[in-house]
């Protein structure tokens, strides 16, 4: 059973990630059809996944839930509390897809960051090959703010990334 709700939303609750998680972060994490769109750097053992667990799942790191089932992960990552941005990184499993999960877990974490977080940037970085995440950045009113071309050596060749940014006054202006 995922971890406590933290925050609701209409199709999906975001719980605290757990230790009991790790057998669903290691299968997302070594899922061919998520890791060559977000970049892991490899396969990662379930001990790999547990010696990482506490930096990579404390803090801003939600576990995204339909059904008390796990479907993803959402997270704001590298908070500069001093500067006041943070990078949003998402993923949902390949059966959960184009359901809206991902969209309604991003847009709860955003308003979570500007109403919680010294936050006032969000930034999004993606693949240029990641046409649904690059889809989902500009749904969620993030602007494109350049391509770091062949930025990334991943999955054998050089990749282009995608910078995207968003502004807390220009997400109040479009969802209060």
């Amino acid at each position: 059973m995922p971890g406590a709700v933290y925050l609701r939303g209409d199709a999906v609750t975001l719980r605290t990630v757990e230790h009991e998680d790790i057998a669903f972060l290691h299968e997302m994490l070594n899922n061919p059809a998520l890791w060559r769109g977000f970049g892991a750097p490899g396969p990662r053992s379930e001990a790999e996944i547990e010696r990482r667990f506490e930096k990579q799942n404390g803090g801003e790191a939600f576990l995204i839930c339909h059904d008390d089932r796990p479907v993803g992960r959402v997270r704001l990552v590298d908070i500069d509390r001093d500067w006041g941005n943070a990078e949003l990184t998402c993923y949902v499993a390949p059966d959960a897809q184009r359901r809206g999960f991902a969209t309604e877990a991003c847009r709860l974490v955003i308003g979570y960051g500007f109403d919680h977080l010294p936050v006032n940037r969000l930034t999004a970085r993606v693949f240029d090959s990641n046409r649904a995440s690059r889809e989902l950045a500009e749904t969620l009113g993030f602007e494109h703010e350049g391509r770091l071309r062949e930025h990334v050596f991943h999955d054998g060749t050089y990749r282009d990334l995608h910078q995207y940014g968003l502004i807390e006054s220009d997400w109040r202006a479009v969802d209060p």
